[in-house]
């Protein structure tokens, strides 16, 4: 074949594969491979749904009525107890030697009531003196763990000792004589008590009304030699006002909590 004819031939040639074609030179031909994508395979997500679990804790709160005692008043603790399981026992302690309390039985694992209870438990003390009050319960807790649980409620019990025994006249001094006091449960209905040093004066009202002065112009009195101490964690009082000595000063109040403490630092009111 001729080189023209040839040519022909060659430009006529569609093949994927290599065509020998003229010469017996190989002519080298254009492969188009065309792939499919590949395609990933579904993604797929965990879903953990996420649970918090709260625990509720026991509670025993104990709040005092009357707020002002003297020897021979019936006092009230009321007790509340709040939380789950089922309430075994109570361990009550008055702090004179007096004891109540109640035990529920066989309690078995698997009970699932509240342990929420309030309860009433009425004392009386024969003698001046601060008393603590403390209330042991015991409660099963719910399944699975049915755990025993023991929490102990308290409260402080001051009982004040009557007005004449403990002053002169309703007046008293601190231990460290550096603060004064009069309790008046006269006509005039009121409390009065200062420190010398720094000088500073509070009078209360049978209300609990306060008026507060410091400084050299505030008139202190003048205590009796024979004016009779009254000891940390002892109290006096009479009609509406009972006053309590302890470390950190003298605090005196009205029925129903207003009152003020005074010592070398300051008064500081009591209620609102």
């Amino acid at each position: 074949m001729s080189g023209f004819w040839r040519a022909i031939a060659c430009l006529g040639l569609v093949a994927v594969t290599a065509t020998s074609c003229g010469g017996g030179k190989s002519a080298s031909s254009t492969s188009t491979s065309t792939t499919s994508p590949s395609i990933p395979p579904p993604s797929t997500t965990l879903s953990i749904a996420s649970t918090t679990t709260t625990t509720q804790l026991l509670t025993v709160d104990v709040t005092v009525s009357p707020d002002h005692v003297s020897p021979g008043t019936d006092v009230t603790f009321t007790v509340e107890i709040r939380g789950p399981g089922t309430l075994d026992s109570e361990d009550i302690h008055f702090g004179d030697g007096g004891t109540s309390g109640a035990n529920a039985g066989m309690i078995k694992c698997g009970d699932t009531a509240r342990a929420d209870n309030t309860g009433n438990h009425v004392h009386s003390y024969a003698a001046p003196g601060t008393y603590q009050f403390t209330d042991e319960v015991q409660v099963i807790g719910p399944p699975p763990s049915c755990a025993r649980e023991d929490v102990t409620g308290t409260a402080t019990v001051v009982v004040a000792s009557p007005l004449e025994s403990a002053t002169l006249n309703g007046a008293f001094l601190s231990p460290t004589k550096n603060i004064a006091c009069l309790i008046d449960v006269t006509a005039n209905q009121l409390v009065r008590c200062a420190t010398f040093s720094p000088p500073r004066l509070v009078t209360m009202t049978a209300t609990g009304s306060l008026t507060t002065c410091s400084g050299n112009q505030c008139e202190l009195g003048n205590p009796s030699p024979d004016t009779p101490t009254l000891a940390y964690a002892a109290a006096t009082g009479a009609g509406p006002f009972q006053c309590w000595s302890n470390v950190s000063g003298v605090t005196c109040t009205v029925t129903g909590g207003k009152g003020f403490t005074i010592s070398r630092s300051g008064i500081s009111q009591i209620g609102s």
